[in-house]
């Protein structure tokens, strides 16, 4: 008996075969060629039908003067009204819902025009379509459903539905009401190609639009430490895309204009109104200087009057200048004291740095907050603090208000004071003249308030004329001449590698629930015997059982070998002259027994040695219809006692060595004839007269009757087939070990498909003269089999 327990444990150290692996894949590698390029195909056509979308972005300059970015100094001198900008807010005022629904209706958004295109069904276009729609109401059919006009010619279209019935013919600009809503269509002369032009209209509701575009359009800083801005937007026309940006960024900077300007326009109405009340009263104070003089006939007043008036003039003027800054105080007060928002007060007559830097502050909180209010939810924190802020803002305020109107009225009851030693001095001037200096002095003070009034408003003009914006264009919206969405090269990646793994997938499914044995590993790791010898598939072109063993064939190759180390698993050289006696078994039937019996026979009768077959299948006997011999006399007639052993010998056509002993006909007991005691005597008897005993058995599997036979033999071959023995006999045949049941156990591994075996993998090829081995042809045929041929193979494997 041979020893394979080192083999079994040398295959065990062996570990994971990383090419048996790999092997068992490339043998189906007409699955792998098939499935990519089923994937390439589909990847091709959806590349080819998918709208692509491209990616259109533009660069914008934020001026910023937290991170050092500032205009011009001379401009900035200008712009008196001028607020810092924070980047982060600008970022949040760019997806403003203001902002994109001015878009959205400047560039009438909510109807989209396609037309046929050459290669999917429809493309959109922007801006050369033929026609344009205005609508007015819509119901919700139209957002639900497209609507296709069909040009007739210049003067009348024809609606139609999706399924293109006509809802009816119209002429261009003509009111229209169906089931769509209310619209009109205008034809645009310029673009319009031909008759019979059929345009596809889809209507989108604003809302959602505006969603949308909020939703897609993205900012980001291109640098953390600057303030540039990359606007950004993914669109199936490029050309929508950069007018949707260009249309934002005008926007955008329209409504920072009108924002930088709030305070300029409330400072000129301020000055406007104070303006006509002093131009009045200057009015009235030179009529009444014309009329004094008139009535009086006074030409000149003295040296002394016109010092006198000069000084009564320049105290008065600082009254009135004191006058208005309270009175500026007490707007500034009663815009604290009243609940509205929106621009703070004018700080343009404000003389106090502290009050006019409180002022400016309440100004650009103002703003944020307007600007928060329409791009955030109320709840939002950071309007909450914006507005703990603008209350704590006008409470220092309030506080430098009291401050300065103490200190102005300190300085009113000074100036009250000097003028009232000044009119004192003046009684002593003669009584006309006294009259006429306080004429004159009512109509200096006018003057000079007059005239800084005007100065203030022509600054206030200046500054309103030279307001510039805080941002400026970097670069004009531009997009990628090639999409982004979908990545062909992606793609055709991904397609790739769906190819592959879907066999993949399907060839582990397949392993996975194939419970036949694939391979000698798994004979050898589970049973822990080494397998005597392998047989290979049986080709289609052998239409009989019979293998010619003169031939150079591959399988003949095979039953040498098996003939040759025979002598070791039957126990050596005869020495006593009694024959080698030798049994085959399997674990079901179909697995090749009586094949391999007649098949090894016959490569014994070639060395010169006698061999006979023994039937001994007396259920489903085989060896006897493969050799043509008639088994009506056989082992079954001799173990009931109906004929010598002389009788059912019978001589084999193969070789004049090789006799076979038929079974006979079929008896009702099969195991319990074999059991008699008759088959000892019978063996023995041909032990004497023959070099080898081959007995061809019963399955194991199936019936008792091999291990009633097993004691008369010198050698147990236990056949396995490739693809066709269940996996779970390998731990009956562990077991038949285990329990030694059977004396110097051999395993024949059957039918193996070399070409298909995961085991040795495709290309192995023995038989077919390709790949590597001996390249021997069955019956000296080495025609190689055509591709479909292995294609169908590899899916019957």
């Amino acid at each position: 008996m041979m020893d394979n327990s080192n083999d079994f444990i040398e295959s065990n150290e062996s570990g994971f075969d990383i090419r048996k692996f790999f092997l068992m894949y490339i043998r189906y590698w007409y699955w792998f060629i098939f499935s990519c390029l089923i994937a390439l195909a589909g990847a091709y056509f959806y590349l080819r039908y998918t709208v692509p979308i491209y990616k259109v972005g533009a660069v914008l300059l934020i001026k910023d003067e937290k991170k050092g970015i500032g205009g011009n100094d001379m401009l900035k001198e200008l712009e008196m009204f001028s607020g810092n900008k924070i980047v982060e807010n600008e970022m949040e005022v760019l997806k403003s819902r203001t902002l994109i629904e001015k878009v959205v209706d400047d560039l009438n958004l909510t109807v989209a025009y396609f037309q046929k295109g050459e290669i999917r069904p429809y493309d959109q276009i922007f801006k050369n379509s033929p026609l344009w729609v205005q609508h007015g109401e819509l119901t919700k059919i139209a957002y639900q459903e497209p609507l296709f006009i069909k040009i007739l010619n210049r003067q009348k279209f024809e609606l139609q539905n999706k399924t293109g019935e006509s809802i009816g013919t119209f002429a261009y600009s003509q009111n229209i009401r169906s089931k769509y809503g209310a619209f009109r269509v205008f034809l645009n002369d310029s673009l319009y190609r031909t008759d019979n032009d059929l345009i596809k209209i889809n209507f989108y509701d604003k809302n959602y639009l505006v969603e949308q575009y909020q939703n897609n359009i993205k900012v980001e800083l291109l640098n953390l430490k600057s303030t540039v801005l990359k606007l950004s937007l993914e669109d199936a026309s490029p050309t929508k895309g950069k007018a949707v940006l260009s249309k934002l960024i005008e926007a955008y900077t329209f409504s920072a204009l009108a924002d930088k300007n709030m305070e300029a326009t409330a400072t000129l109405q301020f000055i406007d109104q104070r303006l006509r009340l002093i131009t009045g009263e200057l009015g009235d104070v030179e009529k009444d200087v014309e009329t004094y003089k008139s009535s009086q006939g006074i030409t000149d007043l003295s040296v002394e009057a016109n010092l006198f008036l000069e000084k009564v003039k320049e105290n008065d003027t600082k009254m009135n200048e004191v006058d208005i800054q309270l009175k500026v105080l007490d707007g500034v007060e009663n815009y604290l004291r009243s609940s509205q928002s929106g621009t703070a007060p004018a700080t343009l007559m404000v003389n106090d740095p502290v009050l006019i830097g409180l002022l400016g502050k309440l100004n650009e909180l103002e703003i944020q907050r307007e600007k928060y209010a329409r791009t955030t939810e109320a709840a939002n924190p950071l309007l909450g603090t914006i507005n703990t802020q603008i209350a704590n803002t006008k409470a220092a305020i309030r506080e430098s208000i009291s401050n300065q109107k103490q200190g102005l009225m300190v300085t009113r009851t000074s100036l009250k004071g000097l003028n009232n030693r000044f009119e004192s001095s003046i009684r002593t001037i003669p009584k006309k003249e006294r009259e006429f200096v306080n004429i004159k002095r009512q109509q200096g003070i006018k003057e000079s308030l007059f005239l800084m009034l005007l100065q203030k408003k022509e600054e206030t003009a200046i500054s309103y004329a030279s307001t510039v914006t805080d941002s400026r264009l970097v670069d004009e919206p531009y997009s990628d001449p090639r999409p982004i969405k979908p990545k062909g090269n992606f793609i055709y990646l991904i397609a790739l590698l769906i190819g592959i793994i879907i066999p993949a997938g399907a060839i582990n499914l397949k392993e996975s629930f194939n419970d036949k044995i694939q391979s000698k590993g798994e004979i050898e790791s589970t049973t822990g015997i080494s397998v005597f010898g392998e047989i290979g598939k049986k080709p289609k072109e052998m239409k009989d059982n019979i293998v010619d063993m003169k031939s150079t064939s591959f399988l003949a190759e095979q039953f040498r070998t098996l003939r040759t180390n025979l002598q070791y698993a039957a126990g050596g050289v005869n020495i006593d002259g009694r024959g080698k006696a030798i049994l085959l078994t399997s674990s079901i039937g179909g697995e090749g027994k009586s094949f391999v019996s007649i098949n090894l026979s016959s490569s014994i009768a070639l060395l010169d040695k006698k061999v006979i077959v023994l039937e001994l299948d007396l259920r489903k006997p085989k060896v006897s219809e493969y050799l043509g011999v008639s088994r009506e006399v056989g082992i079954s007639n001799y173990l009931i006692g109906q004929a010598n052993i002389e009788d059912i010998i019978k001589q084999s056509s193969l070789h004049p060595n090789m006799y076979v002993l038929p079974s006979g006909p079929i008896p009702p007991n099969p195991s319990e004839l074999l059991s008699n005691g008759k088959m000892a005597i019978l063996i023995e008897e041909l032990r004497k007269k023959f070099d080898y005993v081959v007995l061809d058995t019963p399955p194991v599997g199936l019936v008792t009757d091999s291990t009633i036979l097993a004691e008369y033999v010198d050698a147990v071959f236990y056949l396995m087939r490739y693809q066709h023995t269940p996996k779970s006999y390998l731990r009956v045949l562990k077991d038949l070990k285990d329990k030694g049941k059977f004396k110097s156990l051999n395993i024949i591994f059957n039918g193996v498909d070399y070409r298909n075996s995961k085991e040795y993998g495709y290309g192995y090829g023995y038989g077919y003269g390709y790949g590597y081995g001996y390249g021997y042809g069955y019956h000296g045929d080495t025609k190689k089999p055509t591709f479909w041929a292995r294609f169908k193979d590899s899916f019957k494997s």
